[in-house]
């Protein structure tokens, strides 16, 4: 009994230490990663930290404050005329535009204002509207970020491919220190090749 107890516990050490039961360490996070430091040549996990970073879906920017977008949008119709002023009263014209661009952040709004208010001659329909918000380029830190991460990463890929395509620096030369230490095979394939010479007096030295 004492012996398959034995046993029994060897087995149960046995399991416990076995890998699978190792708690996995966490992968290396790319959040807290400064581009800013990181050395002029990056090995393979810290390009692989730096790609992820470059292709990682940006998360979605800040729905705009109602107050900056009734502003702006009264901003464009003081200075932009409407083409059909009795269709919607006041109110309910705002209202419309309100429920339509609403998800966009204030940086783009206030880039319809000013695209709006410099290039139409009347106020803009809300496919309009749309179609200047997509002329927007987002430019917050996390823009900034994952376009820094994908200028790393690609000039290491172009340093490495430049690298490659390098010749090879050629072999250095044998000298007679080297042809000394050798045996009479090596001697004998050397001869063979070109590389060493036997001499009339039967030494052996590099060819010239």
């Amino acid at each position: 009994m004492m012996r398959e107890g034995s046993t029994a516990m060897n087995a149960r050490r046995i399991t416990e230490m076995h890998p699978t039961n190792v708690m996995a360490l966490p992968r290396p996070s790319t959040d807290d990663l400064d581009l800013t430091t990181l050395p002029p040549r990056l090995d393979g996990p810290m390009l692989s930290r730096v790609w992820a970073i470059a292709n990682a879906p940006l998360t979605a920017p800040q729905p705009c404050d109602e107050r900056h977008l009734q502003q702006c949008l009264r901003v464009m119709l003081a200075v932009l005329p409407k083409r059909h002023s009795d269709d919607v009263s006041g109110e309910l014209f705002i209202a419309a535009y309100l429920r339509q661009l609403r998800q966009f952040p204030n940086e783009a709004i206030s880039f319809l204002a000013d695209r709006a208010t410099a290039s139409c001659q009347w106020f803009p329909t809300i496919s309009e509207c749309l179609t200047m918000i997509g002329e927007w380029r987002r430019r917050d830190a996390a823009t900034e970020r994952r376009a820094l991460a994908r200028r790393i990463a690609r000039t290491e890929e172009n340093a490495r491919q430049a690298e490659a395509a390098r010749p090879a620096a050629p072999p250095p030369p044998v000298t007679q220190a080297d042809v000394d230490g050798m045996n009479e095979s090596l001697i004998n394939i050397g001869i063979n090749c070109g590389a060493l010479i036997r001499n009339a007096d039967g030494t052996v030295s590099p060819a010239p």
